[in-house]
């Protein structure tokens, strides 16, 4: 998209920095085939002391314990991570002696993984590949989900996933995953920035950045409209399903899931009933 035809502005198009979208209208730039914002992603999920692409190393610790005594994983078991990243969360699930297989969209992710957490172990593997196409059936004990990836998918792939999940696990086996609450609210905002290179791009652009919501279903949006010097607009954006406990509930058990526990977070904290988050345990039935 651009903002600028015949050497004038077009107004109509640089609307769309602003304007309210459609609930899960795409984006216009698959951001993580960027080169440039790969490279971004990938030093923002390695960084221990923030809250970015991944958990900082911290809570990533907590979770991980939790997880494992909570499922009970042991060496005699088969693990997949979905939305793996650079493969954090597979290294400590790794060490209980399972076997286990980390599935991420990003090839610069699933490289890095290969190269510093798959060698060396031979129960560990990973697979570049969005996890709504994975094909496999009865072969884990338990499938991970982690940092609310859930809530970031559409309605219809929210339950294609299920039903992927619910596949792909053995009977018995347990489903976790941690979502954004109804309770889950941020500020709705716009504001406008220049930067001489940064995260979105090695070139100057100006970006604004706008948050806005949708209240049937509960939605939040983050909009993204980045601008380089020739007027070309990238808009991406981000979308997050927010749960009432029933509604994430109902919807795992439409697609053959009994929810078991339900925390604060996959840390493992006592449920509040104001949480802006929900840790859960389910298992396939």
């Amino acid at each position: 998209m651009n903002i600028i035809e015949n050497g004038k502005m077009n107004f109509e198009a640089l609307k769309k920095a602003t304007e309210k979208p459609e609930l899960y209208e795409i984006s216009t730039h698959k951001f993580w085939d960027d080169p440039h914002i790969a490279k971004q992603m990938l030093r923002a999920h390695l960084n221990p002391e923030i809250d970015a692409a991944s958990k900082t190393r911290t809570t990533i610790d907590l979770e991980t314990k939790f997880i494992i005594k909570s499922t009970g994983m042991n060496n005699n078991m088969s693990v997949i991570d979905l939305g793996c990243g650079p493969g954090l969360y597979v290294d400590e699930f790794a060490r209980t002696g399972a076997n286990v297989i980390g599935v991420d969209l990003s090839a610069n992710s699933i490289e890095y993984a290969k190269r510093n957490i798959q060698i060396g172990n031979k129960k560990v593997s990973f697979c570049e590949m969005n996890y709504l196409d994975m094909d496999y059936e009865d072969v884990f004990d338990v499938a991970t989900l982690i940092y609310y990836d859930f809530c970031a998918l559409n309605i219809q792939d929210q339950s294609r996933l299920l039903h992927k999940v619910h596949k792909a696990l053995k009977q018995g086996g347990q489903f976790v995953l941690d979502v954004f609450t109804e309770y889950q609210q941020s500020d709705m905002s716009q504001s406008v920035d220049f930067e001489n290179g940064g995260f979105w791009s090695n070139q100057p652009y100006w970006i604004c950045k706008s948050a806005f919501m949708f209240s049937e279903p509960k939605v939040e949006c983050f909009q993204y409209a980045i601008i380089d010097e020739t007027g070309t607009m990238k808009l991406i954006r981000v979308f997050h399903r927010l749960f009432s406990l029933n509604e994430i509930q109902d919807l795992l058990a439409k697609h053959g899931f009994k929810v078991e526990k339900v925390f604060n977070n996959l840390k493992g904290q006592p449920l509040e009933s104001d949480s802006n988050t929900y840790g859960i345990v389910a298992s396939k039935i």
